[in-house]
């Protein structure tokens, strides 16, 4: 299981205010209906459970439950500061 999150994009989640024990979940998320809807990364903080693969970059923690590792799967997050453009590559959706 392996996915990348630059440096520059694990900073944009670091406002996110996280307990302790709280990580930020990567999760599938379904939005819009009919044939205009569809898969798409969500983030949320929660505790991470024994079983979850969590990866750590630049101090912040993420972590996908078991059931959701196949969005995941050599994703990459990217930032972008000169051009202010985030991208998010799911190859899990081609």
């Amino acid at each position: 299981m392996t996915f990348s999150i630059t440096s520059a994009a694990a900073n944009l989640y670091k406002d996110i205010t996280l307990e302790a024990t709280e990580a930020l979940r990567l999760f599938v998320k379904y939005a819009g209906s009919g044939d205009s809807g569809g898969f798409s990364l969500g983030v949320t903080p929660a505790v991470p459970d024994e079983d979850d693969y969590v990866q750590e970059v630049d101090g912040l923690r993420f972590f996908v439950r078991n059931e959701e590792k196949w969005l995941v799967e050599n994703m990459k997050l990217d930032y972008d500061e000169s051009t202010d453009y985030f991208s998010c590559h799911l190859p899990g959706l081609a």
